[in-house]
């Protein structure tokens, strides 16, 4: 009589891969929020619609774990599978594998946002690829965890970036 698969799937990477990837995307976020509020706007331009934004915020979050979930599928898992069989079929490390195609799966953001939007494009399949590789059963909550603790971090090193510019939020 066996237990349960204690091992990596392809449904537990799916899933790692997704996490990683909403995580980073609250990375972003906090790290875009901070530079876009420690900038003075441009005069005449329209400020309104923040407020609108964080009542939107939950319905564009359902539409990020859909992409997110598209990307792990579409993107991630066939690096981090393709880059184990080539690495099983050289003798090396798949790790090297698994950057190499990512780089050129980032490549596909190339045309559309140049060399920045090709390297942030490696970044995020690399970081994704390699969070992605331990998925054992158990994984999932660590990482949520401990990624939540992260996207935290940096929303609190944030804030106190904006409070050390002596930044202060709008008062109607």
């Amino acid at each position: 009589m066996s237990g349960p698969d204690m091992g990596r799937t392809h449904a537990r990477m799916l899933r790692v891969s997704t996490l990683a990837l909403c995580l980073e995307a609250g990375v972003a976020l906090a790290a875009l929020m901070t530079v876009g509020l420690s900038t003075e706007p441009e005069p005449g331009e329209d400020t309104g619609g923040g407020g609108l934004f964080l009542l939107l915020l939950p319905f564009f979050a359902v539409f990020g774990v859909l992409a997110a979930f598209a990307v792990s599928a579409v993107l991630v898992l066939p690096v981090i599978l393709l880059g184990e069989d080539l690495g099983r079929k050289s003798g090396r490390d798949p790790l090297w594998w698994q950057l190499s195609l990512a780089g050129l799966a980032g490549a596909l953001l190339a045309p559309l946002a140049g060399v920045r939007g090709w390297i942030a494009g490696w970044t995020v399949l690399a970081v994704a690829a390699l969070l992605t590789r331990r998925a054992r059963q158990g994984y999932f909550v660590a990482l949520l965890l401990w990624g939540t603790l992260a996207v935290v971090s940096v929303f609190m090193v944030g804030g106190m970036v904006l409070y050390a510019q002596g930044w202060e939020p709008a008062r109607s």
